[in-house]
């Protein structure tokens, strides 16, 4: 594959597809690419393996601000409205309601709860209730079976669940963006692109298989985005530190997805329970937390590319020991080292994550998957001294870097919306906000 193009697009996962679904579907580009380096889409994080299938309305992540909430429920609607114009058999596949709550165990969890509860979140999300054990043992009998009666509990139980195969929903994007934009539309998969260079009229992009010219060039490629951000001297001031997840499972257990609270500012999911929209048969426990060195998990080949977009420099080691020494975030690192360790790890896992949420859950009952979960990146700005909490996206003259970890895949389509407003106004082409406002809803000003 070679050519030229006005736009072409670096990565096979959600994030890319779903931008060459609204690339094809809302605009009048002549000519789009995509390039995947391996040979189907989704393989990485967006692989239903990977990732816990949720998607997120910020209605039970209690670690969200309100104005996190009302982004992420706008554009979780926006994959629902999706999701329900593609055919039954399709739909079926790649999304399932299910139940959804909030689990908060003793007084301290509860009354923060009631505080989020009263003070925002019931105003965003009517459809969400509080209740206690006795509908509790009715609706998640797992969750109070062989609990202590004086331990108190109570959840925040969502109209809004839904479990989502990722990977389907990235096949389903590239089909859509294919019928829509018919001859307009060019993917290249198992070709790895090499490096991108300015040129006259655009950019040369170089791939095993051959060079392309191209007015705008998006990479969406996880934590690599990154490195080719730097491989062009932009950003100097970030680097990815990647975060990993791993899973346990165990024979079904609950109904539907049961999360545990978390403290605001945490930029990793405390562990839950989900059901697993591939194999209805298991609940999913997870995911942990591992600090791997690489920029696609289980790849020992991308260590040295993770060390090239690293700073060692001091204000980035100096931003990253103030994180790691924050003590709720250090104890969790801790805890989920822990985890991964043969026979001790499973015990210490039931005892302090599982068992806390299906309290009558045994050893046995539970198989650590060494091969399920993927890397979540998280961004250390050495400017600000923190990380930077949800995606971060560099935005260049011609150039979007789009760094993706979780809810990147609830919100694809508002990010794909935003990149696409962009690329249209860049190039001066057209953007149908009629068509998307009646498929999709409105676009925002």
């Amino acid at each position: 594959m070679s050519g030229e193009y006005d736009v072409l697009i670096v990565g096979g996962g959600i994030t890319g597809a779903s931008l060459l679904y609204t690339l094809s579907g809302y605009t009048d580009i002549r000519k789009i690419a995509l390039i995947e380096k391996y040979d189907d889409f989704a393989l990485l994080n967006s692989n239903t393996r990977n990732n816990a299938q949720t998607l997120h309305f910020g209605d039970i992540e209690t670690n969200y601000t309100e104005k996190n909430a009302r982004h992420i429920k706008s554009a979780a609607e926006m994959l629902l409205r999706y999701t329900s114009s593609i055919p039954s058999k399709e739909r079926d596949r790649v999304i399932a309601q299910c139940q959804k709550m909030v689990l908060g165990i003793g007084e301290e969890e509860i009354e923060s709860l009631e505080s989020l509860y009263s003070s925002w979140l019931k105003r965003l999300f009517p459809g969400i209730r509080k209740i206690g054990a006795n509908l509790l043992e009715k609706i998640e009998p797992k969750v109070m079976e062989g609990r202590p009666h004086s331990e108190k509990v109570m959840a925040l139980l969502s109209d809004k669940g839904y479990m989502v195969n990722f990977g389907e929903l990235t096949h389903s994007f590239i089909r859509s963006a294919k019928k829509l934009g018919k001859d307009r539309v060019s993917i290249s998969l198992g070709n790895e692109v090499l490096g991108i260079s300015r040129s006259k009229n655009g950019f040369e992009i170089r791939s095993r298989r051959g060079v392309h010219a191209a007015r705008f060039v998006v990479f969406a490629t996880g934590a690599y985005s990154l490195f080719f951000a730097k491989s062009m001297g932009y950003e100097r001031n970030l680097s990815v530190l990647s975060v990993g997840g791993n899973f346990y499972t165990c024979p079904k257990v609950l109904n539907g997805k049961v999360y545990r609270v978390q403290k605001g500012g945490i930029p990793f999911a405390a562990i839950h329970g989900d059901p697993d929209i591939a194999n209805p048969k298991i609940t999913r426990f997870g995911p942990t937390v591992t600090i791997p060195l690489q920029l696609e998990r289980h790849n020992n080949s991308t260590t040295l590319d993770y060390m090239r977009t690293f700073d060692f420099d001091f204000k980035t080691m100096s931003t990253l020991k103030n994180v790691l020494l924050n003590k709720d975030i250090s104890r969790i690192i801790r805890r989920n080292i822990l985890y991964m360790t043969p026979l001790l790890g499973k015990y210490e896992f039931l005892k302090k994550e599982a068992g806390r949420i299906v309290p009558s859950l045994k050893y046995s009952d539970l198989t650590f998957q060494k091969h399920m979960g993927g890397i979540r990146p998280q961004v250390i700005d050495e400017n600000k001294g923190s990380l930077i909490v949800g995606g971060a996206k560099i935005d260049e003259e011609g150039l979007i870097f789009n760094i993706t970890p979780s809810p990147g895949a609830s919100s694809c389509l508002d990010s794909s919306l935003s990149d696409a407003l962009k690329i249209s106004e860049y190039l001066g082409i057209r953007f149908n906000g009629a068509e998307h406002a009646k498929r999709l809803g409105a676009v925002k000003a």
